[in-house]
This record gives structure tokens, sequence and C-alpha cells, in this order.
């Protein structure tokens, strides 16, 4: 009868043991979910980070080429200019002779 009796203690102690122990597993899970939640949120934080970096990065560049691109027109702008003087002059130069 103990025998029976202390097998019954055993079993209902482990019966309410094992729920308290599934709550603490539980919390630490829970816990460990959040580190994770944190851990995603940071990561997203530096991938908009790095995401607005080369934004910039690209935004430089291009502002770099315009102002090549600009300076490359005024210099057509400037040899376009001189070629047509010099043509009109020769034209000139051709009337010329020709009377």
């Amino acid at each position: 009868m103990k025998k029976i009796m202390g097998l019954g203690a055993m079993l209902l102690a482990g019966i309410l043991v094992i729920p308290g122990n599934l709550g603490l597993a539980g919390t630490v899970l829970a816990q460990s979910d959040a580190k994770t939640t944190e851990d995603q949120q940071l990561q997203e934080v530096r991938q908009r980070r790095q995401e607005v970096w080369e934004e910039r990065e690209r935004e430089g560049k291009q502002l770099e080429n315009t102002g090549q691109r600009r300076q490359d027109a005024i210099k057509r702008q400037q040899d376009a200019g001189q070629r047509q003087k010099a043509a009109e002059q020769r034209g000139r130069e051709l009337q010329e002779e020709e009377q």
C-alpha cells in the first residue's frame, strides 16, 4: 500500500512540476522570440541604411556625371563656335579670290 501511495505521490508531483516547467520554458522561448524579433528589426534597419547609402552614392555619381556632361557640352559649343568662325573666314577668303 505504501508503494502505491508513494507511486501516486510521485505521479502527482510529476504532473504538477511538468506544467510549471513548460511555463518557464514558454517564458524562455518568448524571450528568445523577442530577441529574434529585435534582431530582425535591427537587420531591417541596417538594410534600409545600406539602401539609403547606395542611393546617395548613385545620386552623387549622377551629379558628377551631370557636371562633367555640362562641361563637355560647353566645350563642344566653344569648339563649334571656333569652327564656324574659321569656316566663315575661309568662305570670305574664297569670295575674295573669286573677285
